[in-house]
């Protein structure tokens, strides 16, 4: 193996968090991933793409069509969920968000088509190693100096972009996808799963592309929501927020309104109030077996901070409750009148009944904010 990745992983291991940053990641720590990445995929340039079987490209393509996506608003309880599911052995579920619709497909189509492979792959390689910022890390393993699981991952990207089927616009993700499982030996499973919030903006899209394509959109109540994204994205508007939340919540109604059998809405109250039911009914709706798994939240396989709470008292019901009970300072009275000026009969609608606002007052408000 080269001596390069093994110094250049051993120099990232040293920069990388032991929790979350207040801040974005540092300039140093994005440096050495940039370096390790260029050295993990330039090692796979030299050995090549891995071999696949004609079975195995035929399972894969078979296994590709068959997504999940779970979405959401941000700070919504999107992670919660894709945590819960991450375990079940019938799921292949990626431990970062995939932001292809929202985020990757618009960089890749600025790229000449000669450069698109080696941009997803060396992106999809930093995320392997960092999904969030947090711990745990490192989800392929560590290289040793006869083996690195990252440039297998690397040359599976480059076998997969060769052999996935292009008929729908979202392969070059599909090519990811199929490269995760076949380093985590899931080309076997049943589905895989997408958490990438906002995704329920291209659900036309999404099913035009993906016919039997399941969705889990996740809901939670408006103030738990943004006083969630005011403590962690500090700089956040709060206008640009309720435009993303009211998008979200008009998008939940519609398909409750409608009963569409490929979309499950989970109310995050309900998730932490009674977790056993609805981890029972996300197994019922994607059809795969209750296991004991969907009770114990891991990103690839690796328990996650909120899975020592769970086997502990309190019970995780009320460890994981929303943001209003723990931090009722966050939000002030003005920004709770202004999420109920700009979203309340939508949220009442979703049994999430917000502080009245009288007629005049909404008007006067939505106009001082520009939400008209």
């Amino acid at each position: 193996m080269n001596s390069k990745i093994i110094t250049a992983e051993r120099k990232l291991d040293d920069l990388l968090p032991p929790r979350r940053p207040e801040q974005s990641a540092p300039a140093a720590l994005m440096t050495a991933a940039g370096i390790w990445s260029e050295q993990v995929w330039a090692r796979a340039e030299q050995l090549g793409p891995m071999t696949l079987s004609d079975v195995q490209v035929v399972k894969g393509n078979e296994f590709a069509r068959h997504p999940v996506y779970v979405c959401g608003v941000h700070r919504s309880g999107t992670t919660l969920v894709r945590d819960l599911l991450d375990g079940h052995p019938e799921l292949v579920v990626l431990p970062s968000e995939g932001t292809y619709y929202t985020n990757l497909e618009a960089k890749l189509l600025a790229l000449p088509d000669n450069q698109r492979a080696a941009f997803l792959g060396k992106e999809w390689l930093r995320r392997l190693i960092n999904p969030m910022n947090q711990p745990p890390y490192w989800l392929l393993g560590r290289s040793s100096d006869m083996h690195s699981p990252y440039v297998d991952f690397a040359r599976y990207v480059m076998a997969w972009w060769q052999k996935v089927s292009r008929k729908n616009r979202q392969w070059p993700h599909l090519a990811v996808v199929l490269s995760y499982a076949s380093c985590t030996d899931g080309l076997e499973a049943k589905l895989w799963v997408d958490k990438t919030p906002a995704n329920e903006r291209f659900l036309g899209r999404i099913w035009m592309e993906m016919p039997s394509a399941k969705i889990i959109q996740v809901i939670r109540h408006p103030y738990a929501t943004l006083a969630s994204r005011k403590t962690m994205e500090p700089a956040l508007k709060l206008g640009t927020a309720l435009r993303d939340l009211k998008m979200s919540f008009r998008v939940a109604l519609e398909q409750s309104l409608l009963h569409t059998p490929g979309v499950l809405l989970v109310r995050y109250e309900d998730l932490c109030d009674n977790p056993q039911l609805m981890t029972e009914k996300m197994a019922l709706f994607l059809h795969i077996h209750p296991s004991d798994s969907l009770s114990q939240p891991t990103v690839a396989g690796i328990p996650t901070k909120a899975n020592s709470s769970f086997n502990k008292e309190p019970a995780w019901g009320q460890v994981l409750k929303p943001d209003e009970h723990r931090q009722p300072e966050v939000l002030s009275l003005a920004e709770k009148a202004l999420i109920a000026a700009h979203i309340g009969k939508l949220a009442e609608k979703l049994n999430y009944p917000l502080t009245h606002v009288g007629l005049l007052k909404k008007v006067y408000i939505r106009l001082k904010y520009g939400l008209l």
